[in-house]
């Protein structure tokens, strides 16, 4: 038993907590431990979730389709020709920026503010990389996130800039980029995970690499120390004599000639290779672009859907009572999760209710009860067939206009 207790202390203190509303656990998994718990309410917990999956199905195809025509006319992907003003029409585009929006707000993520994007693009700092920013390129840019966390990484710094150090790094779990260039119709959408705080300059599509100092440093060093030496023996053989020092001015022009095309030539390679390194970087932390980010993003919040308002129901069926109000729900929820897949979060129970809200399987919202398994079943079953919250994202949408 002491062997077992240590494990899982073990366990618990390698695993990283996330910060944020999304439960980092599949729906399956969910759903199995609940199922374990459930006792003799097992087959019923399973059922439920089965036609509660879908309901959720239902309600993430017509959020799909929604968002296609909205993303459709911007998509600079798309392989139809654009028809009439349908890309250059503003209510189109404040069309698809509310779309866009809810979105990444049922996926759980947030909208960094003006001020946070400043702020991240004024401590950035890539790899050594310079990066530099031009607002005037870009029309439209708005940056979600989710999940600010943190993580041991090796950091090259000035006292160890080969070998590096170990260092606590703040990073997203997931980052998107949501742009319009100021010259262009097209929306462009990236996501991105694992990215440093501190590397988000380098994401934005208006960021150029340049030289860093420790570049022009090399390549000048190595540009002054040649001319350095070829001036002094040019002083030596000025000393010996004029005929030879003629000679000499010819061939110390050529010398310098070609190192000046050297240096320029050096310049580039180097600029060249920081911008390979950039692109490598972002290679392999690059998730998704374009629709891909919105099948992402409409696939999640439908897990997400189902995880929260599964969760809820069971444990108002299991532990009927102990919830009081949403708060103490959300304490249990939170307290459930730690103890099967040790992961804290701030479960998203305003979600949760409002589920059980539109699904009608309270029986008593003021004291917290829902009704039984087989009526709540009963009642999916129903709604699917009769696809009464088909247009639930739309109407959500609506009302949040």
């Amino acid at each position: 038993m002491a062997s077992d207790a240590a494990e899982t202390a073990d366990a618990k203190s390698s695993l990283h907590l996330p910060d944020d509303r999304y439960i980092p656990i599949r729906t399956a998994d969910l759903l199995a431990a609940l199922v374990r718990d459930a006792g003799e309410h097992a087959s019923l917990v399973t059922a439920f979730a089965e036609a509660l999956e879908r309901i959720v199905h239902a309600e993430s195809s017509a959020l799909s389709r929604r968002l296609e025509r909205a993303y459709a006319p911007f998509n600079p992907d798309r392989e139809t020709v654009a028809v009439g003003d349908a890309g250059g029409d503003s209510s189109t585009l404040a069309t698809l920026a509310t779309v866009l929006d809810y979105t990444f707000d049922k996926a759980n993520y947030d909208l960094l503010e003006d001020t946070q994007v400043r702020a991240a693009i004024a401590s950035a700092s890539v790899h050594g990389m310079k990066v530099r920013v031009n607002p005037d390129k870009v029309g439209d840019l708005q940056l979600y996130v989710r999940g600010r966390t943190q993580e041991t990484r090796l950091v090259r710094t000035l006292r160890r800039p080969i070998v590096g150090e170990m260092r606590e790094v703040e990073l997203y779990r997931r980052l998107a980029i949501v742009y319009r260039m100021s010259d262009s119709l097209e929306v462009g959408i990236k996501l991105f995970r694992e990215i440093p705080v501190a590397n988000l300059v380098a994401l934005l599509p208006h960021a150029e690499v340049g030289m860093s100092t420790f570049d022009r440093i090399k390549i000048l060093g190595g540009g002054i120390g040649a001319v350095g030496g070829a001036t002094w023996k040019a002083v030596a053989v000025l000393v010996q004599g004029s005929m030879i020092a003629g000679q000499y001015f010819w061939a110390l022009t050529l010398g310098l000639a070609g190192l000046s095309v050297r240096s320029v030539l050096g310049y580039r390679r180097a600029r060249d290779l920081r911008v390979s390194q950039r692109t490598h970087h972002l290679y392999y932390q690059n998730i998704a672009n374009n629709a891909g980010v919105l099948d992402l993003l409409v696939t999640s919040i439908g897990h997400e859907e189902i995880k929260e308002t599964l969760l809820a129901y069971a444990l108002l069926v299991l532990r009927s009572g102990e919830a009081k109000d949403a708060e103490s729900l959300s304490s249990l929820a939170k307290a459930w999760i730690a103890e099967r897949f040790y992961v804290e979060l701030d479960y998203d129970v305003a979600d949760a209710l409002e589920s059980i809200d539109r699904l009608g399987l309270w029986e008593d919202r003021e004291s917290m009860r829902v009704v039984s398994p087989e009526v709540a079943l009963a009642r999916l079953v129903a709604m699917w067939r009769d696809r009464d919250t088909e247009d639930y994202h739309a109407r959500a949408m609506a009302e949040r206009a």
